[in-house]
């Protein structure tokens, strides 16, 4: 492998932790490439910027040990936005004076919503691992696509869509709860697209709660007991889901209960006794029994390196930094228009989280996988077909 070119060690606010694969050295001048990672790396949301960093780490370690790319190998500069929108938009300008020429990052949907603008005054690519919130590509005002902006992900449309038809459909559902967090872009917006979608298919949404406070948490418990519905959709991030989870099965609420991606599957599996673990199900970006020689090969060299099966954020962020990689091939060149131009170009990615290519909006077209738990773990049912929206 060959080794990276770091110059100097001047200590700035960048982090780059070396448990996460990034070593502990600073790029003080410019490299051919050096790739940008915007992630919440501590705070309440750290596990998925941990997860992702890990998988940007070893895809970074793969394409260095064949050689690089512009003949030289791949400078990772990486800054902890703790989750914050704010931190996440100063990250920009910090990674720009850095030489980054494509940033990674950031994960949640309002902290990659907070950097369009100033990405974009940069000309600096950037792709969202797990941002899926439509505005983080789209300008909603002009339904035009955000020339800069990319992601690995589908969609909330796509996602609340494939829950809803896999609700009514396979589960049998005709009468649905919907619980959301007001105070977040990514639970507003799944919850609407849920509910669009099962009306549509036929069902019926009785209850539509915000439970973003504790006294609207207990509200919705309350109304769930008083309509009871055959499923409830929980579009919430982990800790959220699995208060909700706990408190809804304490309160003698029975119906299936649905979640999201940003439901972290192996941490729910890890946190949550096995009763709190029956009748869930939610959708995600990567299994580790599917039947894929990449994910496979990927999967076993994550357990060698970490000793724990990956997650969906790792895989993303392998897949992620592997897609910027081959624009940076395809473009020959370390120049950051030029290589947004050959990642908005993306059609035939064969990542570890699937086939994946990208729209005209920037949207990456791909399955989502149905998961639920089994034996006290998480565990593949179903892929979903891809649908372009």
């Amino acid at each position: 492998m060959q080794k990276l070119k770091y110059y100097g060690s001047v200590i700035l606010f960048f982090i780059v932790v070396g448990a996460l694969g990034f070593g502990t050295s600073y790029v003080q001048r410019p490299h051919n490439v050096v790739i940008g990672v915007n992630l919440a790396l501590s705070g309440e949301e750290k596990a998925y910027g941990e997860a992702t960093a890990r998988g940007i780490g070893m895809a970074r370690d793969k394409i260095n040990a064949e050689g690089g790319l512009l003949d030289e190998a791949v400078a990772v500069v990486a800054v902890d936005n703790h989750g914050s929108a704010g931190d996440a938009e100063a990250a920009v300008k910090q990674l720009t004076s850095r030489h980054a020429v494509a940033m990674i990052g950031p994960n949640l949907s309002h902290c990659a919503l907070a950097v369009v603008r100033d990405a974009t005054a940069a000309k600096m690519p950037v792709i969202s691992p797990a941002g899926t919130n439509p505005d983080i590509t789209v300008d909603h005002r002009t339904g035009e696509a955000h020339e800069y902006m990319f992601r690995a992900t589908f969609i909330d449309s796509y996602q609340g869509r494939a829950m809803a038809d896999y609700a009514f459909g396979q589960l049998k559902a005709r009468t649905a709860a919907v619980v959301y967090d007001e105070r977040q872009a990514y639970s507003k917006g799944l919850a609407a697209f849920f509910k669009q979608s099962f009306l549509a298919d036929g069902g019926q949404v009785p209850v539509y709660v915000d439970i973003s406070s504790d006294e609207s948490f207990a509200a919705a418990v309350a109304a769930l007991q008083a309509s009871p519905c055959q499923v409830v959709y929980a579009p919430l991030y982990d800790e959220k889901a699995m208060e909700f989870i706990v408190k809804a099965r304490d309160a003698g609420i029975a119906a299936l209960i649905l979640g999201p991606d940003g439901w972290n599957g192996r941490r729910m599996a890890q946190s949550l006794s096995p009763a709190y673990l029956q009748n869930l199900f939610y959708t995600d970006h990567y299994a580790n029994d599917v039947n894929e020689p990449v994910a496979e090969e990927f999967a076993e060299a994550y357990y060698e390196k970490y000793g724990e099966l990956p997650d969906s954020y790792a895989a993303l962020g392998y897949d992620s930094f592997m897609m910027v990689a081959e624009a940076v091939r395809r473009s020959g060149s370390a120049d950051p228009e030029k290589i947004a131009e050959e990642l908005a170009k993306t059609i035939d990615y064969h990542g570890v989280t699937g086939m994946i290519a990208l729209d005209a909006n920037h949207d990456a077209i791909k399955p989502a996988f149905i998961m639920t738990f089994w034996q006290g773990q998480p565990a593949l049912l179903e892929k979903r077909p891809t649908v372009q929206l």
